[in-house]
């Protein structure tokens, strides 16, 4: 579990949900006093050790070591502006950590908690406010002869399958490629939450990459993670 600290040293703040909100509006999971501040200025996600940056501020903007971001992955040490305000990011070496030799091990992680124990109320409407999230309006599985179901088609993985029988499913490496298939009222859809920075293409779904916005998915669809094929049934 990463920390946030204000550069000043006089607060710092746990990231101890899959989703915080930084703002100056009551009720937001980190509330910064701070004038420059928007009321819900920047998302900060948190995937097992790796933490990922989101602008949600048209106005002033998130900024990374100085320079201005709208999605990035975070590194220890990393100086996050918003506002005026600076906190400074630490990560937790004390993890379970991820085996960055071993693909087969972090190309499924496990699945995220149902949507009552992902987000509060408020954060849930904060998160719908955001043009990209990746589990708004995350719902409870249906029947499990209708659960969707993830299939590895190639790479060390190929034929396992992972249910998407929980609210969210996180596939990928930190570090690499990140996306959450999640459940919603109106169907699955897939949201490519961070790649390493330069990394290059994004991940594609039938051939076609993966933009800010969250993206349907359909029975059949094939989505390309890293270099591995992976199958949506349903």
């Amino acid at each position: 579990m990463g920390i946030l600290r204000l550069q000043n040293g006089e607060k710092e703040f746990e990231l101890n949900q899959s989703r915080m909100i930084i703002g100056r509006r009551p009720g937001v999971d980190i509330v910064l006093a701070d004038p420059a501040v928007s009321g819900r200025h920047t998302l900060v996600i948190s995937i097992l050790d790796d933490s990922f940056i989101e602008n949600l501020s048209v106005t002033n903007g998130t900024y990374i070591n100085g320079n201005r971001t709208d999605k990035t992955v975070l590194q220890e040490g990393d100086v996050i502006t918003v506002g005026n305000s600076k906190l400074v990011y630490h990560s937790d070496d004390d993890g379970p950590g991820v085996d960055e030799d071993d693909f087969e091990k972090t190309m499924i992680l496990k699945p995220g908690k149902s949507a009552r124990n992902v987000a509060t109320k408020s954060q849930v409407k904060a998160i719908k406010d955001a043009e990209d999230t990746a589990a708004i309006e995350a719902v409870e599985p249906e029947p499990k002869s209708r659960v969707a179901v993830l299939k590895v088609r190639s790479g060390p993985a190929a034929g396992k399958e992972v249910k998407v029988d929980r609210a969210m499913v996180t596939l990928g490496r930190p570090g690499v490629q990140v996306v959450v298939v999640s459940r919603r009222k109106k169907g699955y859809f897939i949201s490519y939450i961070s790649g390493a920075s330069g990394s290059g293409n994004a991940p594609t779904v039938n051939g076609k990459e993966l933009k800010s916005q969250s993206t349907p998915l359909s029975g059949g669809d094939l989505i390309n993670l890293a270099g591995v094929e992976i199958e949506f049934v349903i």
